[in-house]
Protein backbone atom coordinates (compact mmCIF):
# COMPACT_ATOMS: atom_id res chain seq x y z
CA UNK A 1 0.00 0.00 0.00
CA UNK A 2 1.01 3.46 -0.62
CA UNK A 3 -0.32 5.31 2.12
CA UNK A 4 -2.57 3.60 5.71
CA UNK A 5 -4.15 5.77 8.28
CA UNK A 6 -4.44 4.04 12.02
CA UNK A 7 -5.62 4.61 15.40
CA UNK A 8 -8.13 6.20 14.52
CA UNK A 9 -12.81 5.34 14.28
CA UNK A 10 -12.66 5.06 10.18
CA UNK A 11 -16.86 5.62 9.73
CA UNK A 12 -17.36 3.83 6.31
CA UNK A 13 -21.33 4.84 5.92
CA UNK A 14 -21.72 1.66 4.27
CA UNK A 15 -25.22 0.09 4.51
CA UNK A 16 -24.21 -1.64 7.56
CA UNK A 17 -22.38 1.32 9.30
CA UNK A 18 -19.60 -0.55 9.87
CA UNK A 19 -16.54 1.06 11.58
CA UNK A 20 -12.93 0.20 12.17
CA UNK A 21 -9.54 1.38 13.14
CA UNK A 22 -7.04 1.20 10.02
CA UNK A 23 -7.86 2.10 6.16
CA UNK A 24 -5.33 1.46 3.71
CA UNK A 25 -4.86 2.86 0.28
CA UNK A 26 -2.80 2.03 -3.00
CA UNK A 27 -2.86 4.63 -6.34
CA UNK A 28 -5.65 6.74 -4.86
CA UNK A 29 -7.67 3.86 -3.94
CA UNK A 30 -9.27 2.14 -0.77
CA UNK A 31 -7.45 -1.42 -0.77
CA UNK A 32 -7.70 -2.63 3.36
CA UNK A 33 -9.92 -1.94 6.05
CA UNK A 34 -9.34 -3.38 9.60
CA UNK A 35 -7.35 -3.08 12.59
CA UNK A 36 -3.86 -1.10 13.21
CA UNK A 37 -2.89 -5.00 13.27
CA UNK A 38 -3.61 -6.10 10.16
CA UNK A 39 -2.86 -3.09 8.42
CA UNK A 40 0.14 -2.57 9.65
CA UNK A 41 1.23 -6.34 8.55
CA UNK A 42 0.53 -5.21 4.93
CA UNK A 43 2.99 -2.31 5.08
CA UNK A 44 5.61 -1.83 2.58
CA UNK A 45 9.28 -0.54 2.98
CA UNK A 46 7.92 2.46 1.37
CA UNK A 47 4.50 2.99 3.03
CA UNK A 48 3.41 5.97 4.58
CA UNK A 49 1.98 5.15 8.19
CA UNK A 50 -0.39 8.48 9.56
CA UNK A 51 -1.86 8.15 13.18
CA UNK A 52 -5.26 9.78 13.26
CA UNK A 53 -4.44 9.91 16.94
CA UNK A 54 -8.39 8.94 17.88
CA UNK A 55 -9.51 11.44 15.35
CA UNK A 56 -12.60 10.29 13.27
CA UNK A 57 -12.75 9.62 9.72
CA UNK A 58 -15.32 10.08 7.18
CA UNK A 59 -15.86 9.60 3.22
CA UNK A 60 -14.51 12.93 2.48
CA UNK A 61 -17.48 15.63 2.24
CA UNK A 62 -18.49 16.43 -0.87
CA UNK A 63 -20.06 20.35 -2.05
CA UNK A 64 -22.74 19.60 -4.29
CA UNK A 65 -23.35 23.39 -5.15
CA UNK A 66 -21.08 26.35 -4.83
CA UNK A 67 -19.21 28.97 -6.67
CA UNK A 68 -15.40 28.43 -6.21
CA UNK A 69 -13.72 30.69 -9.03
CA UNK A 70 -16.11 33.67 -7.78
CA UNK A 71 -15.11 32.58 -4.01
CA UNK A 72 -11.84 32.84 -5.39
CA UNK A 73 -12.07 36.31 -7.26
CA UNK A 74 -14.08 38.14 -3.93
CA UNK A 75 -11.27 37.05 -1.68
CA UNK A 76 -9.85 40.41 -1.69
CA UNK A 77 -12.86 42.53 -1.69
CA UNK A 78 -15.19 43.42 1.43
CA UNK A 79 -16.81 41.34 3.45
CA UNK A 80 -20.19 43.15 4.54
CA UNK A 81 -21.88 40.34 6.02
CA UNK A 82 -23.97 40.55 8.80
CA UNK A 83 -20.95 40.12 11.13
CA UNK A 84 -19.10 43.25 9.69
CA UNK A 85 -22.36 45.44 8.53
CA UNK A 86 -24.96 45.66 11.21
CA UNK A 87 -26.84 49.06 9.68
CA UNK A 88 -25.73 51.34 6.93
CA UNK A 89 -23.14 53.44 8.64
CA UNK A 90 -20.78 50.51 8.96
CA UNK A 91 -20.90 49.62 4.53
CA UNK A 92 -19.66 52.98 4.31
CA UNK A 93 -16.99 53.12 7.00
CA UNK A 94 -16.15 50.21 5.11
CA UNK A 95 -16.18 50.85 1.39
CA UNK A 96 -14.84 54.91 2.85
CA UNK A 97 -11.30 52.79 4.29
CA UNK A 98 -11.03 51.22 1.26
CA UNK A 99 -10.91 54.07 -0.49
CA UNK A 100 -8.32 55.20 1.32
CA UNK A 101 -5.56 52.30 -0.01
CA UNK A 102 -6.72 52.37 -3.61
CA UNK A 103 -5.85 54.66 -6.10
CA UNK A 104 -8.29 56.93 -7.84
CA UNK A 105 -10.09 54.99 -10.41
CA UNK A 106 -9.80 51.56 -8.97
CA UNK A 107 -12.67 49.29 -8.21
CA UNK A 108 -13.87 48.81 -4.64
CA UNK A 109 -15.63 45.45 -4.35
CA UNK A 110 -18.24 44.06 -1.57
CA UNK A 111 -20.01 41.25 -1.12
CA UNK A 112 -22.13 39.43 1.47
CA UNK A 113 -24.77 42.48 2.45
CA UNK A 114 -28.42 41.94 2.44
CA UNK A 115 -30.57 44.74 3.22
CA UNK A 116 -32.50 42.70 6.09
CA UNK A 117 -29.29 42.48 7.75
CA UNK A 118 -29.47 46.04 8.21
CA UNK A 119 -31.22 48.37 10.54
CA UNK A 120 -32.73 50.50 8.00
CA UNK A 121 -33.92 47.35 6.71
CA UNK A 122 -33.32 48.80 2.60
CA UNK A 123 -30.96 48.42 -0.01
CA UNK A 124 -27.70 51.04 0.02
CA UNK A 125 -27.97 52.78 -3.23
CA UNK A 126 -26.02 55.01 -5.24
CA UNK A 127 -26.55 57.95 -3.24
CA UNK A 128 -25.68 56.58 0.07
CA UNK A 129 -21.96 55.27 -1.87
CA UNK A 130 -21.77 58.25 -3.56
CA UNK A 131 -21.12 60.11 0.05
CA UNK A 132 -17.71 57.97 0.75
CA UNK A 133 -16.45 56.84 -2.87
CA UNK A 134 -16.24 60.24 -5.46
CA UNK A 135 -13.72 59.68 -7.08
CA UNK A 136 -13.95 55.18 -6.92
CA UNK A 137 -16.51 52.89 -9.20
CA UNK A 138 -18.18 50.71 -6.30
CA UNK A 139 -20.03 47.50 -6.58
CA UNK A 140 -21.46 45.34 -4.14
CA UNK A 141 -22.85 41.97 -4.47
CA UNK A 142 -26.02 40.84 -2.10
CA UNK A 143 -25.17 38.15 -0.34
CA UNK A 144 -27.94 35.85 -2.21
CA UNK A 145 -25.48 36.73 -5.29
CA UNK A 146 -28.95 38.09 -7.37
CA UNK A 147 -28.31 41.71 -6.95
CA UNK A 148 -26.17 44.32 -5.94
CA UNK A 149 -25.15 48.02 -5.87
CA UNK A 150 -23.72 50.68 -7.99
CA UNK A 151 -22.51 54.36 -7.11
CA UNK A 152 -22.74 56.93 -9.47
CA UNK A 153 -19.23 56.47 -10.82
CA UNK A 154 -19.39 53.14 -11.38
CA UNK A 155 -23.36 53.62 -13.26
CA UNK A 156 -22.01 56.00 -15.48
CA UNK A 157 -18.15 53.46 -16.28
CA UNK A 158 -20.95 50.70 -17.36
CA UNK A 159 -23.15 52.90 -19.51
CA UNK A 160 -25.96 52.45 -17.46
CA UNK A 161 -29.02 55.69 -17.61
CA UNK A 162 -32.68 56.15 -17.61
CA UNK A 163 -32.82 54.92 -21.01
CA UNK A 164 -31.24 51.63 -20.26
CA UNK A 165 -34.07 49.06 -20.39
CA UNK A 166 -34.34 45.80 -18.06
CA UNK A 167 -33.41 42.70 -19.26
CA UNK A 168 -35.17 40.03 -19.87
CA UNK A 169 -35.21 38.44 -15.98
CA UNK A 170 -33.63 41.56 -14.66
CA UNK A 171 -34.30 44.23 -12.36
CA UNK A 172 -33.04 48.01 -12.90
CA UNK A 173 -34.08 49.36 -9.76
CA UNK A 174 -35.11 53.35 -10.91
CA UNK A 175 -36.09 56.72 -8.95
CA UNK A 176 -39.76 57.21 -9.72
CA UNK A 177 -39.22 60.65 -9.48
CA UNK A 178 -36.44 60.87 -12.06
CA UNK A 179 -36.10 57.58 -13.37
CA UNK A 180 -32.16 57.80 -13.21
CA UNK A 181 -30.95 53.83 -11.97
CA UNK A 182 -30.57 53.98 -8.22
CA UNK A 183 -27.97 51.71 -8.50
CA UNK A 184 -29.53 48.50 -7.26
CA UNK A 185 -29.58 45.58 -10.01
CA UNK A 186 -31.27 42.38 -9.92
CA UNK A 187 -30.53 38.59 -11.03
CA UNK A 188 -29.85 39.25 -15.07
CA UNK A 189 -29.13 42.74 -14.82
CA UNK A 190 -26.67 42.24 -12.37
CA UNK A 191 -24.97 39.21 -14.14
CA UNK A 192 -24.67 40.97 -17.01
CA UNK A 193 -22.39 43.53 -14.89
CA UNK A 194 -20.76 40.57 -13.10
CA UNK A 195 -19.65 39.35 -16.33
CA UNK A 196 -18.29 42.60 -17.73
CA UNK A 197 -16.68 43.05 -14.73
CA UNK A 198 -15.56 39.20 -13.78
CA UNK A 199 -14.43 38.63 -17.53
CA UNK A 200 -12.37 41.77 -17.70
CA UNK A 201 -10.03 40.70 -14.60
CA UNK A 202 -9.53 37.83 -15.34
CA UNK A 203 -8.38 38.52 -18.99
CA UNK A 204 -5.94 41.15 -17.49
CA UNK A 205 -4.62 38.54 -14.96
CA UNK A 206 -1.51 36.93 -16.13
CA UNK A 207 -1.41 32.70 -16.06
CA UNK A 208 0.17 32.22 -12.56
CA UNK A 209 -1.69 35.03 -11.43
CA UNK A 210 -5.27 33.16 -12.07
CA UNK A 211 -3.99 29.62 -11.09
CA UNK A 212 -3.02 31.22 -7.73
CA UNK A 213 -6.12 32.78 -7.37
CA UNK A 214 -7.88 29.08 -8.19
CA UNK A 215 -5.38 26.90 -6.26
CA UNK A 216 -5.78 29.39 -2.92
CA UNK A 217 -9.65 29.15 -3.32
CA UNK A 218 -9.62 25.25 -3.86
CA UNK A 219 -6.59 25.36 -0.45
CA UNK A 220 -9.47 27.08 1.38
CA UNK A 221 -12.49 24.39 0.41
CA UNK A 222 -9.98 21.60 1.48
CA UNK A 223 -9.18 23.29 4.70
CA UNK A 224 -13.06 22.66 5.56
CA UNK A 225 -12.98 18.71 4.68
CA UNK A 226 -14.22 19.23 1.07
CA UNK A 227 -12.50 16.77 -1.55
CA UNK A 228 -14.76 17.70 -4.19
CA UNK A 229 -17.10 20.89 -5.30
CA UNK A 230 -19.47 21.26 -7.98
CA UNK A 231 -19.18 25.13 -9.61
CA UNK A 232 -22.52 25.68 -10.69
CA UNK A 233 -21.78 28.66 -13.35
CA UNK A 234 -18.91 27.54 -15.29
CA UNK A 235 -18.31 29.84 -18.50
CA UNK A 236 -14.97 29.04 -20.63
CA UNK A 237 -13.40 31.57 -19.00
CA UNK A 238 -13.65 29.78 -15.94
CA UNK A 239 -12.89 26.67 -17.51
CA UNK A 240 -9.76 27.62 -18.60
CA UNK A 241 -8.68 28.55 -15.30
CA UNK A 242 -9.21 24.92 -14.29
CA UNK A 243 -7.43 23.50 -16.54
CA UNK A 244 -4.51 25.56 -15.76
CA UNK A 245 -4.62 25.05 -12.55
CA UNK A 246 -4.94 21.25 -12.95
CA UNK A 247 -1.82 21.39 -15.63
CA UNK A 248 0.34 23.29 -13.01
CA UNK A 249 -0.75 20.45 -10.18
CA UNK A 250 -2.18 22.80 -8.14
CA UNK A 251 -6.45 21.73 -8.31
CA UNK A 252 -6.26 19.72 -4.89
CA UNK A 253 -9.96 18.81 -5.12
CA UNK A 254 -12.12 17.44 -7.74
CA UNK A 255 -14.26 20.04 -9.80
CA UNK A 256 -17.50 19.35 -11.54
CA UNK A 257 -18.85 21.62 -13.61
CA UNK A 258 -21.86 23.17 -13.94
CA UNK A 259 -22.09 24.63 -17.22
CA UNK A 260 -23.78 28.39 -17.77
CA UNK A 261 -26.15 27.69 -20.44
CA UNK A 262 -25.91 31.37 -21.56
CA UNK A 263 -22.08 30.52 -22.24
CA UNK A 264 -22.22 26.94 -23.30
CA UNK A 265 -22.60 26.83 -27.25
CA UNK A 266 -18.66 26.34 -27.31
CA UNK A 267 -19.13 23.28 -24.81
CA UNK A 268 -22.15 21.81 -27.31
CA UNK A 269 -20.24 23.04 -30.62
CA UNK A 270 -16.88 20.42 -28.94
CA UNK A 271 -19.39 17.11 -28.58
CA UNK A 272 -18.44 17.12 -24.91
CA UNK A 273 -20.93 15.71 -22.94
CA UNK A 274 -21.23 15.33 -19.23
CA UNK A 275 -18.54 12.68 -17.31
CA UNK A 276 -15.95 14.00 -20.03
CA UNK A 277 -12.74 14.73 -18.44
CA UNK A 278 -10.56 13.18 -15.75
CA UNK A 279 -11.21 12.05 -12.24
CA UNK A 280 -9.86 15.81 -10.84
CA UNK A 281 -11.74 18.11 -13.63
CA UNK A 282 -14.99 16.42 -14.88
CA UNK A 283 -17.57 18.13 -16.91
CA UNK A 284 -20.93 18.31 -15.83
CA UNK A 285 -24.92 19.34 -16.65
CA UNK A 286 -25.83 22.23 -17.93
CA UNK A 287 -27.14 25.18 -15.60
CA UNK A 288 -30.39 26.97 -16.14
CA UNK A 289 -31.60 29.49 -14.08
CA UNK A 290 -35.57 29.86 -14.22
CA UNK A 291 -35.94 32.79 -11.50
CA UNK A 292 -34.52 34.43 -9.23
CA UNK A 293 -33.21 34.27 -5.22
CA UNK A 294 -35.61 33.97 -2.24
CA UNK A 295 -32.74 35.69 -0.29
CA UNK A 296 -33.78 39.19 -2.33
CA UNK A 297 -37.22 38.16 -3.05
CA UNK A 298 -36.73 37.93 -7.22
CA UNK A 299 -37.83 33.92 -7.09
CA UNK A 300 -40.94 32.98 -8.69
CA UNK A 301 -43.66 32.62 -6.51
CA UNK A 302 -48.12 32.18 -6.49
CA UNK A 303 -48.56 34.51 -3.63
CA UNK A 304 -46.96 37.76 -3.09
CA UNK A 305 -43.98 39.01 -1.20
CA UNK A 306 -45.31 40.31 1.99
CA UNK A 307 -42.59 42.96 1.90
CA UNK A 308 -41.94 44.95 -1.54
CA UNK A 309 -40.75 46.11 -3.95
CA UNK A 310 -40.74 42.75 -6.42
CA UNK A 311 -44.64 41.57 -5.69
CA UNK A 312 -44.24 37.95 -7.23
CA UNK A 313 -40.62 37.52 -7.88
CA UNK A 314 -38.99 36.89 -11.72
CA UNK A 315 -38.70 34.37 -14.27
CA UNK A 316 -35.46 34.10 -16.09
CA UNK A 317 -36.99 33.23 -19.29
CA UNK A 318 -40.99 31.47 -19.75
CA UNK A 319 -41.87 28.59 -18.81
CA UNK A 320 -42.05 27.51 -22.88
CA UNK A 321 -38.36 28.95 -23.44
CA UNK A 322 -37.06 26.83 -20.15
CA UNK A 323 -38.97 23.65 -22.03
CA UNK A 324 -37.03 24.02 -25.01
CA UNK A 325 -33.94 24.24 -23.84
CA UNK A 326 -34.33 21.09 -21.59
CA UNK A 327 -36.00 19.10 -24.68
CA UNK A 328 -32.68 20.68 -26.47
CA UNK A 329 -30.13 19.25 -23.79
CA UNK A 330 -31.58 16.35 -23.06
CA UNK A 331 -31.87 15.21 -26.69
CA UNK A 332 -27.81 16.16 -26.65
CA UNK A 333 -27.20 13.87 -23.20
CA UNK A 334 -26.55 16.48 -21.16
CA UNK A 335 -27.50 16.41 -17.56
CA UNK A 336 -29.66 19.58 -17.01
CA UNK A 337 -29.61 21.71 -13.29
CA UNK A 338 -31.96 24.04 -13.05
CA UNK A 339 -31.94 26.78 -10.67
CA UNK A 340 -35.05 27.02 -9.20
CA UNK A 341 -36.15 28.70 -5.89
CA UNK A 342 -40.40 29.79 -5.96
CA UNK A 343 -43.05 27.32 -6.32
CA UNK A 344 -43.46 29.05 -9.93
CA UNK A 345 -39.76 28.27 -10.92
CA UNK A 346 -39.78 24.48 -9.38
CA UNK A 347 -43.53 23.68 -11.57
CA UNK A 348 -41.89 25.34 -14.71
CA UNK A 349 -39.06 23.28 -13.80
CA UNK A 350 -40.84 20.23 -13.65
CA UNK A 351 -43.03 20.75 -16.95
CA UNK A 352 -39.60 20.73 -18.62
CA UNK A 353 -38.49 17.81 -17.15
CA UNK A 354 -41.68 16.02 -17.82
CA UNK A 355 -41.45 17.10 -21.01
CA UNK A 356 -38.84 15.36 -21.54
CA UNK A 357 -39.51 12.46 -19.01
CA UNK A 358 -42.69 11.97 -19.20
CA UNK A 359 -44.70 11.81 -15.39
CA UNK A 360 -42.80 8.71 -13.81
CA UNK A 361 -39.36 8.24 -15.11
CA UNK A 362 -36.17 6.77 -13.80
CA UNK A 363 -34.34 9.84 -14.76
CA UNK A 364 -31.13 8.07 -16.47
CA UNK A 365 -29.04 11.21 -17.09
CA UNK A 366 -30.06 12.60 -13.23
CA UNK A 367 -31.51 15.83 -14.16
CA UNK A 368 -31.68 17.77 -11.04
CA UNK A 369 -33.35 21.09 -9.14
CA UNK A 370 -30.61 23.56 -7.52
CA UNK A 371 -32.05 24.67 -4.18
CA UNK A 372 -35.73 23.60 -4.16
CA UNK A 373 -36.44 26.28 -1.59
CA UNK A 374 -40.55 26.13 -2.19
CA UNK A 375 -40.45 22.44 -2.83
CA UNK A 376 -44.18 22.27 -1.48
CA UNK A 377 -46.30 18.60 -1.26
CA UNK A 378 -47.62 18.77 -5.00
CA UNK A 379 -44.23 19.68 -6.15
CA UNK A 380 -42.08 17.04 -4.13
CA UNK A 381 -44.29 14.47 -5.12
CA UNK A 382 -43.80 15.18 -9.01
CA UNK A 383 -40.17 15.27 -8.31
CA UNK A 384 -40.06 12.17 -7.06
CA UNK A 385 -42.39 10.86 -9.32
CA UNK A 386 -39.64 11.39 -12.49
CA UNK A 387 -36.84 10.54 -9.78
CA UNK A 388 -35.25 14.73 -9.66
CA UNK A 389 -32.66 14.96 -7.13
CA UNK A 390 -31.84 17.99 -5.71
CA UNK A 391 -28.73 20.05 -4.20
CA UNK A 392 -29.84 21.31 -0.76
CA UNK A 393 -28.05 24.25 1.58
CA UNK A 394 -28.93 24.10 5.26
CA UNK A 395 -26.74 26.85 5.77
CA UNK A 396 -29.41 29.11 4.42
CA UNK A 397 -31.64 28.63 7.93
CA UNK A 398 -29.10 30.12 10.13
CA UNK A 399 -27.79 33.14 7.98
CA UNK A 400 -31.10 34.13 5.82
CA UNK A 401 -33.79 32.66 8.06
CA UNK A 402 -35.67 35.82 9.43
CA UNK A 403 -35.65 37.36 5.63
CA UNK A 404 -37.29 33.93 5.07
CA UNK A 405 -39.75 34.56 7.67
CA UNK A 406 -40.34 38.18 6.94
CA UNK A 407 -41.02 37.66 3.00
CA UNK A 408 -43.47 34.14 3.08
CA UNK A 409 -44.70 34.65 7.29
CA UNK A 410 -44.56 32.01 9.38
CA UNK A 411 -46.98 29.25 7.37
CA UNK A 412 -44.99 29.24 4.46
CA UNK A 413 -42.03 29.47 5.63
CA UNK A 414 -42.04 26.30 7.77
CA UNK A 415 -42.20 24.64 4.76
CA UNK A 416 -39.51 26.08 2.80
CA UNK A 417 -36.37 23.52 2.39
CA UNK A 418 -38.51 20.27 3.52
CA UNK A 419 -35.20 17.68 4.02
CA UNK A 420 -36.92 15.34 6.21
CA UNK A 421 -40.14 15.11 3.73
CA UNK A 422 -37.55 15.13 0.87
CA UNK A 423 -35.88 12.19 2.25
CA UNK A 424 -38.97 9.94 3.62
CA UNK A 425 -40.58 10.27 -0.04
CA UNK A 426 -36.92 9.01 -1.56
CA UNK A 427 -36.02 11.93 -2.90
CA UNK A 428 -32.02 12.01 -3.12
CA UNK A 429 -30.27 15.35 -2.03
CA UNK A 430 -26.76 16.71 -1.72
CA UNK A 431 -25.78 19.27 0.96
CA UNK A 432 -24.19 22.41 -0.24
CA UNK A 433 -23.52 26.24 0.77
CA UNK A 434 -24.09 27.96 -2.68
CA UNK A 435 -20.61 29.59 -1.82
CA UNK A 436 -19.78 32.88 -1.12
CA UNK A 437 -23.83 33.14 -0.90
CA UNK A 438 -23.70 31.31 2.42
CA UNK A 439 -20.54 30.18 4.88
CA UNK A 440 -19.32 27.52 3.16
CA UNK A 441 -18.11 25.89 6.69
CA UNK A 442 -19.50 22.23 6.07
CA UNK A 443 -19.85 22.05 9.82
CA UNK A 444 -22.23 25.10 9.90
CA UNK A 445 -23.96 23.34 7.38
CA UNK A 446 -24.44 20.06 9.25
CA UNK A 447 -25.72 21.81 12.34
CA UNK A 448 -27.92 23.93 10.54
CA UNK A 449 -29.69 21.04 8.79
CA UNK A 450 -30.41 19.53 12.22
CA UNK A 451 -31.14 22.56 14.43
CA UNK A 452 -32.99 25.05 11.02
CA UNK A 453 -32.22 27.82 13.20
CA UNK A 454 -32.84 31.26 12.31
CA UNK A 455 -30.38 34.32 13.48
CA UNK A 456 -32.66 35.35 15.72
CA UNK A 457 -33.14 31.51 17.17
CA UNK A 458 -36.93 30.98 15.67
CA UNK A 459 -36.96 27.07 14.43
CA UNK A 460 -37.90 27.05 10.73
CA UNK A 461 -40.10 24.01 10.13
CA UNK A 462 -39.57 21.79 13.21
CA UNK A 463 -40.69 18.54 11.24
CA UNK A 464 -38.30 18.88 9.15
CA UNK A 465 -35.20 18.11 10.90
CA UNK A 466 -32.79 15.67 10.45
CA UNK A 467 -30.58 13.81 12.59
CA UNK A 468 -26.80 14.18 12.47
CA UNK A 469 -26.36 11.40 10.64
CA UNK A 470 -28.79 12.28 8.30
CA UNK A 471 -26.81 15.52 7.82
CA UNK A 472 -23.78 13.96 7.37
CA UNK A 473 -24.96 11.71 5.10
CA UNK A 474 -26.09 14.99 2.60
CA UNK A 475 -22.45 15.57 2.11
CA UNK A 476 -21.19 12.31 0.78
CA UNK A 477 -23.42 9.60 -0.12
CA UNK A 478 -26.52 12.56 -0.57
CA UNK A 479 -23.52 14.78 -2.93
CA UNK A 480 -22.32 11.52 -4.67
CA UNK A 481 -25.07 10.85 -6.22
CA UNK A 482 -25.91 14.04 -7.70
CA UNK A 483 -22.50 13.48 -9.71
CA UNK A 484 -22.57 9.84 -10.90
CA UNK A 485 -20.10 9.26 -7.89
CA UNK A 486 -21.87 6.72 -5.92
CA UNK A 487 -19.79 3.87 -6.94
CA UNK A 488 -16.50 5.67 -6.26
CA UNK A 489 -16.99 8.40 -3.27
CA UNK A 490 -19.84 8.90 -0.76
CA UNK A 491 -18.73 6.07 1.55
CA UNK A 492 -15.12 3.67 2.16
CA UNK A 493 -15.20 0.76 0.71
CA UNK A 494 -12.82 -1.52 -0.94
CA UNK A 495 -12.31 0.11 -4.82
CA UNK A 496 -14.27 3.27 -3.95
CA UNK A 497 -11.86 6.51 -3.57
CA UNK A 498 -9.43 7.24 -0.68
CA UNK A 499 -10.96 10.55 -0.46
CA UNK A 500 -11.16 11.53 3.56
CA UNK A 501 -12.41 14.18 5.76
CA UNK A 502 -10.85 13.81 9.53
CA UNK A 503 -12.36 15.55 12.30
CA UNK A 504 -10.76 15.70 16.15
CA UNK A 505 -14.05 14.20 17.53
CA UNK A 506 -17.48 12.50 16.19
CA UNK A 507 -20.25 15.27 15.24
CA UNK A 508 -23.27 12.55 16.21
CA UNK A 509 -21.18 12.26 19.35
CA UNK A 510 -21.80 15.90 20.69
CA UNK A 511 -25.03 18.97 20.99
CA UNK A 512 -25.62 20.28 17.22
CA UNK A 513 -24.80 23.41 18.14
CA UNK A 514 -20.95 22.58 18.69
CA UNK A 515 -20.38 20.77 16.04
CA UNK A 516 -19.16 24.23 13.74
CA UNK A 517 -15.94 23.91 16.59
CA UNK A 518 -14.81 20.49 16.05
CA UNK A 519 -11.83 20.98 13.95
CA UNK A 520 -10.67 19.20 10.77
CA UNK A 521 -7.67 17.37 11.69
CA UNK A 522 -7.04 16.85 7.66
CA UNK A 523 -8.83 15.89 4.26
CA UNK A 524 -7.07 13.52 1.73
CA UNK A 525 -7.79 13.03 -1.92
CA UNK A 526 -7.10 10.29 -3.55
CA UNK A 527 -4.53 9.03 -0.73
CA UNK A 528 -2.90 12.65 -0.86
CA UNK A 529 -3.18 14.36 2.22
CA UNK A 530 -4.08 17.80 1.33
CA UNK A 531 -4.54 19.35 4.27
CA UNK A 532 -3.36 19.14 7.81
CA UNK A 533 -3.60 20.30 11.22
Amino acid sequence: MDIIFYNGRVNTLDGAGTVYSAVGASNGIVTTLGTDDQLRRLMGPKTEAVDLKGATMFPGFMEAHNHLTIFGYLLDGIDLSASNAKKMDDILAWVKARTETLPAGSWIKGSRYAEYFLAENRHPTRFDLDQVSPQHPVIIYHTSFHACVLNSMAIKMLGLSRETACPQGGIIEKDPDTGDPTGVLHDQAMMDVFNNLFFEDLAAMTQQERIELCAGATQSYAKLGFVFAADALVVPQTLDMYQETLAAGKLKIRIYTMNHDDMAEPLIGSRIRTGFGSDRLRIGPIKIFADGGMSNRTAAVSKPYLCPPNDKGLKIQSREELIEKVKGYNTLGYQIAIHAQGDEGISDTLDAFEAVLGRKSGNPLRHRIEHAGCLYPNLLKRAVDMNIAASVQPVFFSELGDGFLEAFGPDLAHQLYPFKSMLKAGMKIGGSSDCPVSNLDPRVGIRDAVLRLSPSGQILGPQETLTTEEAIRLYTKGSAYLSFDENRNGSIEEGKRADFTVMAADPRQVSPEKIPQIPISMTVVGGEIVHSE
